[in-house]
């Protein structure tokens, strides 16, 4: 009973970061230092995973962590129209009995969850792109 929700809110984003992971890496591949790694005779797995990767993943990661967000206003709709009892549901009930100190409660652990998510998308660029990094 779990699969179609869970299907539902995860197949929505899929090829928007696949098309974002795609367009990056093809951009990275075609830098200079890239040519360099191939040039010093490294192999195309090493290039791929120790300095292309690396690179690519800035952009895919902003849409991943700005999906956090909007998966909590789709989950409102996933679980009313699956009838799942969880935080939409909650949220919902909220709304239809007047009940403001839950819709209250219901914004500040959303709005925590955001925060949180900007922290770690904050320490994620710091760890993938190393103009960044913290001395």
């Amino acid at each position: 009973n779990f699969t179609l929700p869970v299907m539902t809110m995860a197949l929505y984003g899929m090829g928007y970061i696949a098309r974002m992971t795609r367009a990056s890496m093809a951009e990275v591949m075609t830098s200079q230092y890239i040519r360099t790694a191939r040039l010093k005779g490294l192999s195309f797995g090493a290039i791929v995973m120790k300095h292309a990767l690396r690179n690519a993943l800035i952009a895919p990661f902003t849409v991943i962590m700005l999906q956090f967000p909007w998966l909590l206003t789709g989950v409102v709709i996933v679980e009313k129209l699956f009838n799942y009892k969880g935080f939409g549901w909650i949220l919902v009930e909220a709304a239809d009995n007047n009940d403001i100190d839950l819709l209250l409660s219901c914004s500040i652990v959303s709005v925590a969850v955001v925060i949180v998510t900007q922290l770690i998308s904050d320490v994620g660029y710091a760890y993938l792109n190393p103009r960044i990094r913290v001395r």
